[in-house]
């Protein structure tokens, strides 16, 4: 009795095996494939990180012996090899920076847009919005500075209503000027560089300080 047992649970073992056994067997490569490929892309983030960090810190160096051309070289390998990575992002502001000290402000341009698009750092993307912002109103493309202004962002809601003042003040729109510099100036501490220099704008406007 105890043969025929074990002879018939074999027999349903294998029928089992024929019905379920391969998709059972695709389970298990699947989760391995999946543990595995994870570490794998974990591991590989890390080293992208770590290559974009020192790729980005030979760069500032490059910027502060003034080997623009060196610099220029390590930003575009950032922004092409590494632009999964914060640095790229960073990279472009400084590619922006030597753009527009060359006296070049298309490119500098074309690096902030590129920032302000796909840089993985918010503050980065703010930044380059608002650099951004700026050279339009100095190219007299207003509301342009007024559509990136509308963006705003937490953290930069002075910075913004400045350059939504900036922007209204070339349009000639003194009031909207003025009440875009008083909003700003109440976002600022009194002992802000940037307060004080927001009311000298609006003293020019014939505003006062307020706040």
């Amino acid at each position: 009795m105890s043969a025929y047992t074990d002879q018939e649970e074999l027999e349903k073992l294998k029928a089992w095996w024929k019905n379920y056994g391969g998709a059972l067997l695709i389970g298990v490569l699947l989760g391995l494939a999946l543990l595995f490929g994870n570490k794998y892309w974990t591991q590989y983030k890390e080293q992208q990180r770590v290559a974009a960090s020192e790729l980005y810190e030979q760069m500032l160096q490059q910027v502060k012996e003034s080997k623009t051309g060196d610099a220029r070289a390590s930003g575009e390998k950032l922004i092409g090899e590494y632009a999964r990575t914060p640095y790229a992002g960073m990279a472009a502001l400084m590619l922006a920076r030597l753009s527009f000290e060359a006296n070049d402000a298309a490119g500098a341009r074309r690096r902030l847009e590129w920032a302000e698009a796909h840089a993985l750092d918010p503050a980065v993307a703010h930044a380059a919005r608002l650099r951004l912002g700026r050279l339009y109103v100095a190219g007299g493309e207003y509301d342009a500075a007024l559509a990136l202004a509308s963006k705003g962002g937490p953290g930069f809601e002075a910075e913004y209503l400045e350059l939504k003042g900036d922007a209204y003040l070339g349009q000639g729109k003194t009031d909207d000027a003025r009440a875009a510099y008083s909003d700003a100036i109440q976002q600022l501490p009194p002992d802000s560089t940037s307060r004080r220099l927001l009311e000298m704008k609006l003293e020019d406007l014939g505003g006062g300080k307020r706040g």
